[in-house]
């Protein structure tokens, strides 16, 4: 070869590769991707060139192009059909995408301008997406497709009618259909299979006929996933350290709390789950004490045992209803799932409050003698009803004579969308407590109830209940109408056998809340609110209510303020107290803006008219607060802070019913914080007030609070890995369940890949095996490109899976062949043999083969044999199903030969009798 054709050569596949990196690229960017879908096109067309100029032998090889690119591409399909029948041949089989990149790779540059710069009215062909907007496509584009529309398991599209007014799915379980709009529907693939989609709309009733079918393949190279490995362990350190001074002034400081805390703990995967382990050190002012100690494993595993979690030394039982109430214990507790995560069951047993540890400590004689043990058993057997059962067992010298050592709690719920009902009944061994709720939901609505009967000599395992003696119903609404308004409201009435008004032990108490939202514009709220608490039948009767509004604004004056105004009455009625009976009306204001950067400037103000019903003494209280306040980063810097500066000034605070402290005071607080990296950080912060006595109550004093402390993670580089093994088959999925029977073969040389760097290859009998994995988590992969001709995957191409430590894992991966005869029984109007777009389907004709399998054609004519065996087949015309005005225009016989993973396409024409 001459320099200049080598030069040549150079440069053409120096144009292959930078095109093929263009359109790596702009696929990458969610481009139209002319390239690939339209190849089969572009070979068409030139194969169209030479039939018509009567080069049949290069029409033929462009045509085989495109079915290699596109096995049931339907143009190409029909020319090779005229050709061969020209010629004699009986069939042309339809081979798999085996050669399909080298076709597209030596089409390139001979296409390439082409693909870059598509002629006038040529678009890209269809392009199903599983991302971003569905493809929309025409229904009267499709309505007489000779073939399904293929739509990828998990994808959608769109098909566009006009004014569709209703829709019929053969096959629900395949696909879905929903519908937007007026003119369009979506129609998505869950399942593999054929599903026919009836459409009525202007043009009448239309039918698309869907195959579900796998995902796309992908690149295997971008398909392969490392394997994941056991997270390192981490030691985790933590310390707090603070204390609080206060005296007349700095040079009386003394120390009223102190109190400095060291925490360690563990962390890390193990082969049996997830390790974590955490003590505390507390030094108070007389004692240091290990004030918590815990460890556990969460999501165990042992063998075939596995989502199990087991705690140690100090924990809260995760157990809430009317006989339990949260406890600190010190002891053990195991949780696990059953009966595939139908059952999950707690255990647990330990000392109340804890204990002390080692001869730090100094006061052992707190260790309480007050032990809890329990089951608690959480039931589903559908997904909207789940019963547990709470049996709870309380013993040791120090609990109360009045406690029952025994306590138990059922709860059964009920979901029947958008319905929710709940039923608690509790016992203590003597007495009981009933609890009934129910839910409605909706959109904009969610509406709750409940009534309950708690008696008054109820006491949970560990003492008083809440809401003991109390017999009552409470309503709560939460109603949303439109975007700008949303109402909250509750309403609970209920009496107290507990403690009843002696005058009428019967008499009922009222708690009533209401309140309101509007957002009137973007920079404008409303609050409305009432509330009513008439607790006439308690041993202390009293009447609260009060009303309130409010206006949240921001403007613009020279810069954006934030401001507030509220307005509140509050009126109380003691009749166990009548000295505390007072009525209040309060306004609150206050802006807040921002001075520079991150500096901020508020201001508040809040005045009372206060009115001592008793006395008659009416009073003025008032106060207000100003300061500023700054929190940011430090420039660039992994340092971060934050200031406050305070004043607050209280008048007219002398009344015994005044709402204020009687204090004003002085503060600054001042926080640093420094993070270099995750995992570290270190913080101190610092407090000081001085305060002045407004009211003959207080004492004029100055505080002073200092904390610091840090946080640090520490990876110890340090990994405890599970080994197991993986094994399994790669076989002929006869009956596409994914699942290996004892009568489908394996497939030989079919290569698996464990993450990215280990792969083998299948057997003789389709069998592999992964020996001595170390991972946490894994997956294996098929090598697509070692697959035999015509076999397509019934499974995932990758799974991923959790490897326990010594299991042997069994992953399956299935393959089928795609032979079928289809085809179209249509009137030949214009006599040429061939299916043109104006040729209707005959229906109800009926096409037999060989072993006596029946295909009816549908409403638009055609016909499927879609799991026809390997081999010789004969197909033949029922006349006796046709039409009485029509006649076979063929034989009506036709030999066929299907070898695994070939199509064949019979279009069958119908010739009208005249009359």
């Amino acid at each position: 070869m001459t320099d200049k054709g080598k030069m040549s050569l150079r440069g053409i596949w120096k144009k292959i590769f930078c095109f093929t990196l263009a359109v790596i690229f702009w696929g990458a960017q969610n481009h139209p991707l002319y390239a690939y879908l339209e190849i089969q096109q572009y070979l068409c067309e030139y194969g169209i060139k030479f039939f018509n100029q009567g080069k049949y032998d290069e029409a033929m090889n462009e045509f085989r192009k495109a079915i290699l690119v596109q096995s049931n591409y339907e143009p190409a399909l029909r020319y090779i059909q005229i050709i061969e029948e020209s010629r004699g041949v009986q069939k042309y089989e339809v081979r798999p995408e085996t050669k399909k990149d080298g076709i597209i790779v030596k089409e390139l540059d001979r296409i390439e301008k082409k693909i870059l710069f598509p002629p006038a009215g040529l678009g890209a062909l269809p392009q199903i997406k599983k991302k971003g907007a569905p493809v929309v496509l025409s229904i009267d584009e499709y309505a007489m497709f000779g073939h399904p529309l293929e739509l990828p398991e998990g994808e959608s599209l769109i098909l566009a009618g006009r004014n569709i007014r209703k829709f019929l799915v053969t096959h629900p379980e395949i696909i879905t259909v929903e519908k937007r709009g007026s003119d369009e529907i979506i129609v998505s693939a869950t399942n593999i299979g054929y599903a026919d989609l009836h459409v009525w709309d202007d043009r009448g009733r239309r039918t698309v006929e869907v195959l579900g079918v796998f995902a796309p393949l992908v690149e295997e190279g971008a398909l392969l996933r490392d394997i994941e490995k056991a997270d390192n362990f981490r030691l985790r350190y933590t310390v707090d350290w603070s204390t609080f001074e206060t005296g007349s002034n700095v040079k009386n400081f003394r120390r009223s709390s102190y109190y400095l805390r060291h925490g360690m703990g563990l962390e890390g995967a193990t082969p049996y789950g997830r390790f974590d382990s955490f003590a505390v050190l507390s030094r108070f002012k007389t004692n240091s004490d290990f004030t918590y100690y815990t460890a556990g494993i969460t999501d165990g595993v042992f063998g075939r045992f596995k989502g199990w979690s087991l705690r140690g030394f100090d924990f809260s039982p995760p157990i809430y209803n009317l006989a339990f109430q949260s406890v600190a214990l010190r002891g053990v507790q195991f949780r696990s799932p059953a009966f595939h995560n139908k059952l999950d069951y707690t255990v647990f047993s330990g000392r109340e409050k804890g204990g002390v540890v080692g001869a730090l400590s100094t006061d052992s004689e707190n260790r309480q003698e007050s032990f809890l043990e329990g089951v608690n058993l959480s039931y589903s057997p559908l997904k909207n009803q789940n019963y547990k059962l709470t049996m709870l067992h309380g013993y040791g010298s120090d609990r109360t004579d009045t406690l029952n050592p025994f306590a138990y709690d059922f709860i059964g719920s009920l979901n029947f969308n958008p319905c929710d009902f709940s039923y608690e009944i509790a016992s203590n061994g003597e007495r009981f407590a009933h609890l009934f709720k129910t839910a409605l939901r909706r959109p904009r609505l969610l509406l709750n109830t409940e009534f309950r009967d708690i008696d008054r000599n109820f006491t949970t395992i560990r003492g008083t209940a809440s809401r003991q003696g109390e017999i009552g119903t409470l309503l709560s609404l939460n109603y949303t109408p439109t975007n700008k308004l949303g109402i909250q409201s509750s309403l609970d009435v209920y009496r107290d056998s507990l403690n009843p008004a002696l005058d009428n032990d019967t008499r009922l108490n009222e708690d009533f809340g209401w309140n309101a939202n509007y957002q009137l514009n973007e920079q404008t709220y409303l609050r409305f609110d009432y509330s009513l608490q008439n607790q006439l039948g308690r041993l202390a009767q009293f009447r609260y209510q009060t009303f309130g509004s409010g206006v949240y604004k921001k403007f613009k004056f020279i810069k954006m303020i934030d401001s507030h105004f509220n307005y509140q009455h509050q009126e109380n009625d003691n009749f166990s107290s009548p000295a505390s009976d007072y009525i209040n009306e309060k306004i609150v204001a206050g802006v807040r803006f921002k001075l520079l950067g991150d500096l901020h400037y508020y201001f508040n103000k809040e005045i009372n008219w206060f009115d001592e019903r008793f006395s008659g003494v009416q009073t003025i209280p008032h106060a207000y607060e100003t300061g500023i306040d700054w929190s940011s980063p430090v420039g660039v810097s992994p340092l971060s802070g934050t200031f406050r500066l305070s004043f607050r000034d209280e008048e007219d605070t002398v009344s015994n019913l005044s709402f204020f402290s009687g204090e004003d005071f002085l503060e600054t607080y001042l926080e640093l914080a420094y993070r270099p990296h995750d995992g570290m950080e270190l913080f101190g912060s610092c407090r000081f007030r001085n305060v002045w006595a407004e009211s003959p109550r207080v004492n004029a004093r100055m505080e002073a609070t200092f904390n610091a402390g840090m946080r640090y993670l520490w990876d110890t580089g340090m990994r405890w890995e599970s080994i197991g093994a993986i094994e399994g088959y790669v076989f002929n999925d006869y009956n596409l369940n994914g699942l290996k029977e004892s009568y489908e073969p394996g497939m030989p040389g079919v290569k698996l890949w464990l993450g990215k760097e280990k792969s083998i290859n299948t057997d003789a009998s389709g069998h592999y095996k992964f020996s001595k994995v170390k991972a946490r988590k894994s997956a294996v992969s098929v090598d697509t490109a070692t697959i035999a001709p015509g076999y397509l995957l019934t499974s995932a191409q990758t799974q991923e899976f959790k490897l326990a430590h010594g299991e042997l894992a069994r992953i399956d991966f299935g393959l089928t062949s795609r032979s079928e005869i289809s085809g179209i029984v249509f009137d030949d109007i214009n006599r040429d043999g061939k299916l043109s777009q104006k040729e209707p389907g005959v229906k109800g004709v009926i096409i037999t083969i060989e072993d006596g399998t029946k295909a009816v054609t549908d409403d638009l004519g055609r016909y499927f044999f879609r799991k026809a065996k390997t081999g010789k087949h004969r197909l033949a015309l029922d006349i006796d199903s046709l039409p009485a005005t029509y006649l076979p225009a063929v034989s009506i016989y036709r030999e066929v030969e299907l070898s695994e993973g070939t199509s064949f396409k019979y279009d069958i024409p119908l010739k009208r009798i005249e009359k």
